[in-house]
């Protein structure tokens, strides 16, 4: 139900439980918008194109580093043959081969919110270039602290960009978060 929509480049509210297929809803469709905008060069794909540089243009957060590293198999699965390369970076281990694999380029990050927030601040990326926002598992994200966070790394975002929140719930506090980031979006219950 998520994927036609998100093709369409609406933001959206996705509320199912665990194990219903949530990050084949998101991957699968912004793997295809990646990749059509690497096929069309216009706009900032010809600037990527010049610069031989590969900005951010995903970023997927997640609240757990177990989270983060099975979205991060997901993609390595998903998108094995579309060029399109993606990093997992988040807190408990040595920044060191995170800050390689940012300065190699990926095209999708993702990140717990604090390590994700330690490279900003240490000027390892930036997220000027973020086309795809996706917040995962956004109810543990509240019940775990996060907002704070997650709110600061909004403000980093451009304002143009397609933004997708998946939750198990769908609580007064994920409609609140949903309301602040989100712009008309389809909310999709399974």
């Amino acid at each position: 139900k998520a994927i036609p929509q998100i093709l369409t480049g609406r933001d959206l509210v996705g509320c199912a439980q665990t194990g219903t297929g949530k990050t084949a809803a998101f991957a699968l469709p912004t793997l295809q918008q990646l990749m059509k905008s690497n096929a069309e060069p216009t706009g900032a794909a010809r600037r990527r194109q010049r610069s031989g540089s590969r900005p951010i243009r995903c970023l997927v957060l997640s609240p757990t580093r177990e989270l983060a590293g099975q979205i991060g198999e997901s993609l390595a699965t998903y998108g094995r043959f579309t060029g399109l390369r993606h990093a997992v970076i988040y807190g408990g281990v040595r920044q060191g081969p995170q800050v390689r694999l940012l300065e190699a380029g990926i095209d999708i990050l993702v990140a717990t919110p604090g390590r994700l927030l330690d490279h900003i601040e240490q000027k390892n990326l930036s997220l000027n270039q973020v086309e795809v926002l996706v917040l995962d598992e956004a109810d543990r994200m509240l019940d775990m602290g996060f907002i704070p966070d997650i709110v600061r790394i909004i403000g980093m975002l451009p304002e143009k960009r397609q933004s997708l929140l998946f939750s198990a719930t769908f609580s007064e506090e994920i409609k609140k978060l949903a309301d602040s980031m989100l712009k008309a979006p389809v909310l999709i219950e399974v």
